[in-house]
């Protein structure tokens, strides 16, 4: 034999203010580019204006900047290695 439940195991429990307060929050998160606080629903940063979904234009940018990137320090490298050549040749 199985044993009864009360009217009251049947009915749903109403939400704490806890849990009220902690659900009713927008949930933040931050954007990759300036590191503002935005909404983890929005599309677009507010601050800079950048797109916080990785569509194409995202991997595009990260891809452009990782070049960027790989330009500069071969610049840098080529300068050195430009100094110090003549520096030898100058002695």
């Amino acid at each position: 034999m199985m044993p009864q439940r009360s009217a009251d195991d049947d009915r749903d429990e109403d939400p704490t203010d806890e849990d009220i307060e902690r659900f009713s929050a927008p949930v933040v998160g931050r954007c990759p580019e300036c590191g503002h606080n935005v909404i983890e629903d929005a599309d677009i940063c507010p601050k800079c204006h950048s797109f916080l979904w990785d569509g194409p234009q995202t991997k595009k940018k990260s891809k452009m900047r990782s070049l960027r990137g790989i330009f500069i320090l071969l610049t840098i490298v080529l300068i050195l290695t430009l100094s110090g050549l003549m520096a030898v040749l100058l002695r």
